[in-house]
């Protein structure tokens, strides 16, 4: 992309974000998979983001933390791609903006659903220019969380990298500043707080399949659903993306 575009407007957020993008060629990351759970202590402070039932929507976290500072945060596009590039929060303003409503599953049983605000992945894409073996993508968050998908999965329609929920900008509880939704996946596979995307040429495995019992794909399937913003009354459901008869769609 040419650098007198509006996108690349240099930032001083958006300058920091490159130059963090610029040393992880330099420093490689801890492995997130040796970092313990921390969700059964309860001496977490009560500020900490941290799994809670909330009414209408559950929050999920993989381990407590105390959220994004936006003024150190940067997204690192690396990998396999011909133009890795840092982003800063103002940036990703700059992509096209498309909402959805649709409804977060989670392995637990429960659903809920959100209107859904931000950018489809083909726009990173499109920025870095992956290469032709790049079929993989590894997503890193603030938590510690990892995730990964097949490049074509990310692809569809309804996948979209979200900065608003419900007409406001992400909350702390909900990802805030970055988080994928993929509405035919678990709850699980919808990262928040994103870090970092590598396009890779391999398979990763994810944070659950590493410390837990669900697996790598995590496609939803057929089974019984209970929708919180439903009295949380049992309702069947098909597989793939779940729609209620009360859910509105756009």
């Amino acid at each position: 992309m040419k650098t007198d575009s509006p996108f690349w407007k240099f930032t001083r957020r958006g300058i920091l974000a490159g130059m963090g993008m610029a040393l992880l060629n330099i420093l490689k990351p801890k492995p997130a998979h040796g970092i313990p759970d921390y969700r059964n202590n309860k001496d977490i402070p009560k500020h900490y983001l941290q799994n809670r039932d909330k009414p209408g929507f559950y929050i999920r976290s993989a381990n407590p933390f105390m959220g994004v500072d936006i003024n150190n945060w940067g997204l690192a596009v690396t990998g396999k791609v011909d133009n890795p590039v840092g982003l800063g929060y103002e940036d990703l303003f700059g992509f096209k903006m498309t909402r959805q409503v649709s409804r977060l599953k989670c392995v637990e049983c429960w659903s809920a659903k959100a209107e859904w605000e931000g950018f489809q992945f083909q726009e990173l894409i499109d920025l870095v220019k992956p290469h032709p073996d790049a079929t993989y993508v590894y997503f890193q968050s603030a938590d510690s969380y990892y995730e990964s998908y097949p490049l074509f999965e990310l692809l569809k329609p309804r996948v979209l990298m979200v900065l608003r929920m419900n007409g406001r900008p992400l909350t702390p509880d909900h990802g805030y500043p970055l988080r994928l939704i993929a509405p035919f996946k678990y709850g699980y596979k919808n990262i928040k707080y994103i870090t970092s995307i590598k396009f890779t040429n391999e398979r990763n495995r994810n944070y659950w399949s590493n410390n837990g019992p669900y697996s790598v794909d995590g496609t939803i399937q057929p089974g019984i659903d209970h929708p919180l913003d439903f009295g949380k009354k049992p309702l069947p459901i098909y597989g793939g993306e779940v729609f209620h008869h009360y859910d509105k769609k756009l």
